[in-house]
């Protein structure tokens, strides 16, 4: 399979991009980490994906400190 360049120049973009490719966790994770620097740690649905990512850019935005974890807090220090 030939790779394809894709310009993703907006959140939603990348959103779009997401919802409409049938994409593997890992592959998501990648243009997610790419586009944005920042990654899920665990596996889960495309759809449960998505709906985190808006809550991570909701909260963070542009922000240069924001954090490269999408579904952890690093601060969080209880145990679960």
């Amino acid at each position: 399979m030939e790779a394809r360049e894709v310009k993703i120049e907006t959140f939603d973009e990348l959103i779009e991009f997401l919802e409409s490719n049938d994409l593997t966790f890992k592959e998501a994770n990648d243009v997610i980490n790419h586009a944005l620097k920042c990654f899920f740690i665990y596996e889960r649905p495309k759809d449960e994906m998505i709906e985190e990512l808006i809550v991570h850019w909701n909260e963070w935005k542009h922000t240069r400190e924001r954090p490269i974890f999408i579904d952890i807090d690093p601060l969080d220090t209880r145990e679960e």
